[in-house]
């Protein structure tokens, strides 16, 4: 009976100190730190109308410093609170994460990660952070935290359309008087001017026998000659007319003058 009893006892004693073995573990496996990405530190966002779009960049190094060149995924944590509910030393109460999408890294350059988060409640406090993995046991630590309260953008004002300026469609006074004196190398052309306060120039045209009137040039405000220094020979004729133009844009003109003949 005595030697029963030790025999139990020993096996007992086994027990308790972890003496006989099993086949399962007591803590879940851990991945080797290679496997482990760099966190995100580039954590940002932009508010629009109805919510924000949360953007970030890819890591592309393990914490041991290997290069990666594809994370599986993002697990994106969020908190919402009231504005009058929010305590600066309260824990954040983050919910359950959302799973984004990872994907293949570029030999060159980096890749960008977004995300879209509405719609979204005004008068509310928001919170993010991101954890980006290369498996489900190799998760990084925590990204930089952002947070805003989120508004809901107030409508702008309709603007009235500004009322249509007035258009100047009125033309100056046609030039009078206009008259033509050939001198040795030249012909002088000189006119009388209106009266109108927006006058800013003339034109001065050219008819030589039957054909069409051309324009020579341009004279300003408050000149009143012009000189054609190319003349046609003595025997054609020609005739010379002027007409107004004001400061509109573009300018009015005035119909042409009367016509001075010259020999």
């Amino acid at each position: 009976m005595t030697t029963v009893l030790r025999s139990l006892g020993a096996a007992a004693l086994l027990l308790l100190t972890g003496g006989l073995t099993g086949c399962g573990y007591k803590t879940l496996p851990v991945a080797p730190s290679a496997m482990i990405p760099r966190p995100v530190t580039d954590l940002s966002y932009e508010l629009t109308g109805n919510g924000a779009v949360l953007r970030w960049t890819f890591p592309d190094r393990t914490a041991s410093g290997e290069k990666l060149t594809e994370l599986d995924s993002f697990q994106l944590y969020r908190a919402e609170v009231p504005v009058e509910d929010y305590c600066e030393t309260c824990p954040i109460p983050f919910a359950a994460p959302i799973t984004v999408a990872g994907g293949s890294l570029p030999n060159k350059g980096s890749r960008q990660g977004s995300w879209e988060d509405a719609p979204m409640q005004p008068g509310r406090k928001y919170f993010f952070k991101l954890r980006s993995r290369t498996g489900w046991l190799s998760e990084s630590d925590d990204s930089n935290l952002i947070t805003f309260v989120w508004e809901k953008p107030s409508a702008r004002p309709k603007q009235e359309a500004a009322p249509a300026a007035a258009v100047d469609r009125t033309p100056p006074q046609v030039p009078s008087n206009v008259t033509a004196a050939r001198t040795a190398s030249a012909v002088k052309v000189f006119w009388d001017a209106g009266e109108d306060k927006d006058l800013a120039g003339h034109k001065v045209y050219r008819r030589v026998g039957e054909g069409k009137p051309e324009l020579l040039g341009e004279v300003k405000a408050p000149y009143n000659l012009y000189e054609d220094k190319n003349p046609p020979a003595k025997e054609v004729k020609v005739f010379y007319s002027v007409s107004s133009f004001d400061q509109s844009s573009p300018p009015n003109e005035s119909k042409p003058s009367a016509e001075a003949s010259l020999r």
